[in-house]
């Protein structure tokens, strides 16, 4: 627990940095827009990167063709959900000598992959916790994040890979071009209103106090926006479904929209425990049976009788499903009994219970056109999860890989000898 603070300082602070998510632009290379993915894309965040630290590591791969550069895609970030033991626990069994920002974690298609690509979206932190950590304490950490995020990383350059093979110069150029004027008219205003700065002078100030710049602002946008849309268009994912196939799957999955029957309901209770005994509280019983049979409101009495926790409200109780209630005798009686009826006295092991039926609504299923939008959309996200999922693999099938680490990706990434190769 000693480290507990630097390590919720990591959890808090990636979502207030800089470098905060990309807007989608219109591409007019590979064709219209994409649908967000949902798989690791998801959130679709720019990395975070430290310009100082980072730019020898890097000096080769900026001053070539930008494909073969940096990893487009969001780098995981460390969320709320993960948990200091969940970090620490990851690098328990790992060495604890120093990662350099230069050191190479592993090459991917021949790029190399260097710890500063992995671990640059976290520098403001890292250099906070370093202050803060004894070194081994903090060396684990860096591996444990490198560790943890490789995978991403490799599957990012993989998809560049194919990228720059696959297209042509003069698509790559075009894109290019297109994506400078969407940074310029729409990235450079938006993170001027997040900063709450006015000019791009004043957001250059900012990001710099946050270990960023608009440089690589700009970097970071333009490979990811291109490199997301490059996924989408060749993963080919449906992105629409006609409403014969989305009431096909409404259809196949009716039970997932299954509505149980419902009451609403009222009940006085008289516990044996708070009068003294049973022999007591059927005196009490008695009076509140004569009342009601002399035509007083049932809310009242149960208000001003019944030991029941609701009391104060009249004994009343919203829609309650069947199937919820602890005595079964008294659910029977409130889906069988005529709405507006008063029931016969149940005795239970530490109580009498009356109740009253107000409203019913029978089992049925939630209507096709109720969930047909939200429907269609689970249908779109499982589509592009395949899709992507189905293109990754390929790409992994004919690379070639070498890393320290082991990549848990199917039997495309065997260990060997130290290292993890794929073919």
């Amino acid at each position: 627990m000693r480290h507990a603070q630097i390590y919720l300082l990591i959890l808090a602070l990636p979502g207030i940095m800089g470098c905060e998510t990309t807007p989608k632009v219109d591409n007019p290379v590979l064709g219209p827009p994409p649908p967000r993915l949902e798989s690791a894309l998801k959130q679709q965040k720019l990395e975070e990167s430290a310009v100082a630290s980072r730019a020898r590591d890097r000096k080769n791969l900026l001053e070539g063709d930008f494909a073969e550069s940096d990893n487009p895609f969001e780098t995981p970030v460390i969320t709320a959900s993960t948990t200091s033991d969940e970090i620490a626990s990851s690098a328990v069994a790992e060495p604890v000598e120093d990662l350099q920002d230069s050191t190479v974690v592993a090459m991917v298609n021949g790029m190399p992959l260097f710890v500063s690509d992995i671990l640059g979206v976290y520098d403001f932190q890292l250099r906070q916790a370093e202050q803060r950590m004894e070194p081994d304490e903090y060396q684990k950490l860096r591996r444990a994040l490198v560790k943890r995020d490789l995978k991403g990383h490799v599957e990012r350059l993989l998809l560049l890979h194919e990228m720059k093979t696959t297209l042509k110069k003069e698509q790559l150029d075009m894109l290019n071009q297109h994506l400078e004027t969407a940074f310029e008219d729409q990235r450079i205003p938006e993170l001027q209103k997040q900063m709450g700065v006015n000019s791009p002078q004043e957001l250059e100030d900012k990001l710099n106090e946050q270990g960023c710049s608009l440089f690589f602002e700009k970097e970071q946008f333009m490979k990811q926006q291109s490199a997301i849309q490059f996924m989408a268009v060749r993963a080919k994912a449906k992105d629409s479904f006609s409403r014969e196939e989305v009431l096909a799957r409404y259809r196949s999955h009716i039970k997932d929209y299954e509505v149980p029957a419902k009451v609403q309901w009222q009940r006085i209770r008289i516990t044996y425990s708070k009068h003294g005994g049973k022999d007591k509280a059927i005196a009490v019983l008695d009076e509140v049976i004569h009342k009601l049979q002399s035509g007083a409101d049932f809310g009242e009495i149960a208000k001003q009788y019944s030991d029941g926790t609701r009391a104060d409200k009249n004994g009343s109780w919203g829609w309650t499903r069947s199937g919820s209630l602890a005595e079964p005798e008294v659910e029977e009686a409130l889906f069988s009994l005529p709405i507006g009826e008063v029931s016969q006295v149940f005795e239970t092991d530490t109580s009498f219970q009356i109740v009253k039926v107000n409203g019913r609504k029978q089992a049925g299923h939630i209507p096709f056109a109720d969930v047909q939008g939200k429907l269609e959309q689970k249908m779109i996200s499982e589509s592009r999860m395949k899709s992507t999922t189905k293109l990754l693999d390929e790409l992994y099938a004919k690379a070639i890989i070498e890393s320290e680490y082991e990549i848990e990706k199917g039997q495309d990434v065997n260990p060997a000898n130290g290292k993890s190769a794929a073919n």
